[in-house]
């Protein structure tokens, strides 16, 4: 879940490390916990700390062997998700870094295979989430894809290494009024965990007498039965074959939230919106993000910091902003 308080967020995804933990190299260890091909290294969890990626943790590297993170990014645009919303435009927007892969951080696995990179930021700023939202259609939205590889230290050879889920489609939508509700669009191949979520403040506890704040969803037990097919949000969750959607995509509701002030005066809350979609598969992960002013309050001097512990198997959770 995701909290957002004007200038700072805080988003946890989690991951259920002990499936994990002691495991041996071995065929039947990777069927059970989730690894794909021999030495291709799986993502756990993710940090990110003001806007940047702090922290990576995973596991099915060769054990022993040194593993690298490479990363690329690239600007996204707001817009409807098709189909149903016909017809529309890419999501796509200009490169970051002209979108090469890049080598972010390097480390070596236990002799488990599990690894974690840490203090990433203090050698390379990778900022996973836009500092300053932009107008409504605007090029406010960030994508950065992820991936892994690790080397045998007996032979010298890498494993093989695999594109990230495929972002489809992406659209974070807000009438740009306390009282309105916002809610998150996307359509993702490819993957075998993804998580969806929206946000206006932190999360304020499930206490019903509390307005929600964050919304979120996460179809990974479909995902379990169904690797790699596609999975589609929309708003009103519907999309049938006479719409375009095939009927092998499985469609769900998109998280909503009405962005509202809290009670007991909390105003900061109000008025940022955050949408954010991850999606991933064995040695590669996408993150997803966007966030959305108001209309009748401009973007100059408007600063979002956010901090993020990302773990992939449960699926957002977020803490208090300051």
């Amino acid at each position: 879940m995701y909290r957002l308080n004007g200038l700072r967020l805080v988003l946890a995804l989690l991951t259920a490390a002990a499936t994990i933990t002691g495991l041996p190299l071995a065929s039947s260890a990777y069927a059970t916990c989730g690894c794909g091909s021999p030495g291709v290294p799986v993502f756990q969890s993710v940090k990110m700390r003001g806007n940047d990626l702090r922290e990576v943790s995973g596991s099915c590297a060769t054990p022993g062997g040194v593993v690298e993170l490479s990363a690329y990014q690239q600007h996204l645009k707001r817009q409807k998700v098709c189909p149903p919303d016909c017809p529309t435009k890419s999501n796509w927007s200009y490169c970051i870094n002209q979108c090469a892969w890049t080598p972010v951080a390097t480390t070596r696995a236990d002799s488990a295979g599990r690894f974690t990179f840490r203090n990433i930021d203090a050698s390379y700023a990778l900022q996973l989430i836009a500092t300053l939202p932009s107008q409504p259609g605007g090029l406010d939205g960030v994508y950065t894809g992820l991936r892994l590889r690790s080397q045998d230290r007996r032979t010298g050879a890498w494993s093989a290494t695999f594109d990230e889920p495929n972002l489809e489609g992406f659209h974070l939508s807000w009438p740009g009024y306390e009282g309105g509700f916002a809610y998150v669009e996307t359509r993702v191949s490819g993957s075998s965990q993804m998580h969806v979520s929206v946000a206006d403040g932190p999360d304020d506890g499930d206490n019903p007498t509390i307005a929600l704040d964050v919304d979120e969803d996460t179809p990974n037990f479909w995902l379990g039965s169904h690797l790699g097919k596609t999975v589609e949000y929309t708003r009103w969750g519907v999309c049938d074959v006479s719409q375009g959607c095939p009927s092998d995509w499985h469609i769900l509701q998109s998280p909503s939230v009405n962005v509202a002030s809290p009670p007991l005066g909390r105003g900061g809350e109000f008025p940022w919106v955050l949408g954010m979609v991850s999606a991933s598969r064995p040695g590669a992960m996408f993150l997803a993000t966007s966030i959305l002013g108001p209309r009748d309050i401009p973007d100059v001097s408007v600063q979002v910091n956010v901090d993020v512990d990302i773990d992939l198997n449960l699926g957002f959770s977020f803490f208090s902003l300051f």
